[in-house]
């Protein structure tokens, strides 16, 4: 019985009013859930049913899927996995909800998701999806109806799983948009997980590792709610004082195994208030300490990091805190194949240039400009490859070795190359040598000299009414061998780097009715032709002629190396007025005469005025 006095004061409260946040309604409430060993019903045999049960099957669910079609007209996915004995399959298609109810009952079903209402697909009637909704909802089981939200009572979010040490990490990240932007969900996870470092889901294993070993002690139940992750009573940075003598005995446990055996309630509690004090610091180093360092924690390092629990003084083995700070620290070199573009430093991507700012050692092919290597600061070490006819292989050899003794040394190591690292710049010899000798590369791409090169003088490589498709050769290969060359096709682009100094075989193969370094129909000897040399620096040229007077016209002149060859019909697409009617059946004679204006070639030289203003005005 409760008198009127108690009531009152029961009623009272507290004497301040305190200003708690109003729940916005409408949201959805996410969780994470675990249905080990429960069925999980996907109905529908489509390719969102294969995507549903391998999403289950992940999650350890038994699954089943039932369809009205038979196994065989299922998806091919799906039929594989039921042949390996990961799935079931029943076909089936209740007639009502009573016997989707009686269905579900039999199979004990504890989650279902309807894949066959897809719009899109051989959809199930919306009646028939509401029978199976109702039935779901009768059992208090929840339900997923593809394309039908208002029939939902969960919605699946677009996830991914992080990778950790070996295969899959714990972590996972999920978007969801509650039915109303599946595909939007999808990117903005696609955002999420690359913009957050690969280390990540390593990270969070070390940090499960590492909270197990701050409780390795038994605890009565009471006593680890204490140190739950989850309370939210508990300040993230309330103070962790250094242990005293007398908690020494638990102070430097670093495995199950060291933990000394409780005697006394007073050995109980010196453990009890270690492990408390190492957990809070557990706390402190997964919010500051950066990914990449709890990433690379070691067995070792975790026993270090448990032995001191004080926020001022951190394991001196561990890296500093926060991401970004350790791009500085590591110890480990670090191997970057860059890209240097076409030549001027205008087009080198902001990466480029941020790395040959910061690298300790630049390892740089001669072919790249001096006004690119004078960005580089004087106090790094720059070294320029010995290339010259018959040393190409030992060059490249050597280096390859610098830049790995380089990182060993823990250098920030830059392979500087012209153009594209992976355009005919032997850039994946270089990242299979790194990796094969520990080191993983990153590559810097760079403007390839291939398109940009024709671009700076005004020439298209595709040009619709000219060229429809281009191909790409090297005009020397390995060991100095010739390459086979593509026939002729009136509306491809040949593009040829690496050739100029062989031109006269060049033309011989690709004109020569009797080549067998050739692929299919000769050239006509009429064919325009450009070589580019230097593209893009203050002296750059462009040869204009045809494939019977450009070895002729190229003697007349000294070279000026590197130069490239575009030959085709795109050579002359965007001179004057411009000629886009060649694959029209234009007059070939007649449009190479007024392109070239009856001279067997024409040159043009250096960059143009606005060229010379824009990248004049670029700042690097």
């Amino acid at each position: 019985m409760v008198n009127a006095s108690d009531s009152s004061s029961a009623a009272a409260g507290p004497s301040t009013p305190r200003a708690f946040p109003t729940p916005t309604r409408g949201a959805a409430l996410p969780l994470t859930f675990r249905p080990r060993d429960q069925v999980a019903l996907v109905v529908g045999s489509n390719r969102l049913a294969a995507v549903r049960a391998f999403s289950l099957l992940e999650a350890d669910a038994s699954v089943l899927v039932t369809s009205r079609e038979p196994l065989e007209s299922a998806h091919e996915e799906l039929q594989y996995r039921v042949a390996a004995g990961e799935v079931r399959y029943i076909q089936s298609n209740p007639p009502d909800a009573g016997a989707w109810q009686a269905f579900l009952d039999q199979q004990e079903v504890s989650l279902v998701a309807v894949t066959d209402t897809l719009i899109g697909s051989s959809r199930r009637s919306n009646s028939s999806a509401e029978d199976i909704a109702a039935a779901a909802r009768k059992l208090r089981v929840p339900i997923n109806v593809s394309d039908l939200p208002n029939l939902s009572s969960f919605t699946f979010p677009s996830v991914h799983r992080f990778p950790g040490e070996s295969g899959p990490s714990t972590l996972q990240v999920a978007v969801s948009t509650n039915g109303h932007g599946c595909r939007l969900a999808g990117r903005i996870r696609r955002d999420i997980a690359t913009r957050l470092p690969s280390s990540v889901g390593a990270a969070v294993e070390n940090v499960g590792k590492l909270r197990a070993r701050a409780m390795s002690l038994s605890l009565p139940e009471e006593e680890r709610r204490d140190i739950s992750e989850d309370d939210v009573e508990m300040p993230l940075n309330t103070p962790v004082p250094q242990l005293g003598a007398s908690v020494a005995g638990a102070e430097c446990v670093t495995s199950d195994r060291d933990a000394p055996e409780a005697g006394t309630s007073g050995d109980v509690a010196d453990a009890a208030e270690a492990r408390l004090r190492r957990m809070r610091w557990v706390h402190q180093m997964s919010e500051y300490y950066s990914y990449d360092a709890l990433s690379r924690l070691t067995p070792s390092t975790m026993g270090e990091a448990l032995s001191t629990y004080s926020i001022t003084s951190p394991p001196p083995a561990l890296l500093p805190h926060h991401e970004g700070s350790t791009a500085t620290t590591r110890q480990q070199g670090r191997i970057y194949l860059v890209g240097s573009g076409p030549g001027h430093p205008g087009l080198l991507t902001v990466a480029a240039l941020h790395v040959l700012r910061t690298a300790t050692l630049i390892l740089s092919d001669k072919l790249v400009p001096a006004e690119v290597l004078a960005l580089i600061p004087k106090s790094t070490t720059l070294h320029i490859a010995k290339k010259f006819p018959g040393n190409a292989e030992g060059a490249q050899n050597e280096m390859m070795e610098l830049a790995l003794a380089g990182a060993q040394k823990g250098e920030v190591v830059v392979r500087l190359k012209q153009g594209d690292p992976f355009v005919y710049g032997r850039g994946g010899e270089e990242v299979l040598y790194f990796r094969e000798h520990g080191f993983e590369s990153t590559v810097i791409p760079g403007v390839s000299s291939a398109l940009a090169g024709p671009l700076m003088m005004g020439i298209p490589v595709t040009q619709r009414g000219v060229a429809e498709s281009l191909i790409l050769c090297t005009g020397v290969g390995r060991q100095g061998r010739a390459v086979q060359l593509p026939g002729y096709i009136k509306s491809r682009t040949l593009l040829v780097l690496m050739g100029v100094a062989r031109i006269a075989s060049i033309v011989d193969v690709l004109t020569s009715a009797t080549s067998q370094g050739r692929d299919g129909t000769a050239y006509p000897r009429q064919l325009p032709i450009a070589v580019v040399e230097r593209a893009s620096s203050p002296d750059q040229r462009v040869v204009l002629s045809t494939l019977e007077h450009i070895e002729e016209a190229l003697r007349s002149m000294e070279e000026r190396p590197p130069g490239m060859m575009v030959i085709g019909w795109a050579a002359l697409a965007l001179e004057g007025k411009g000629r886009v009617d060649v694959l029209d059946g234009a007059d070939e004679a007649q449009v190479v005469q007024e392109w070239l204006g009856g001279e067997a070639w024409k040159v043009r030289e250096g960059l143009s005025d606005e060229w010379n203003e824009l990248l004049g005005s670029v700042e690097v």
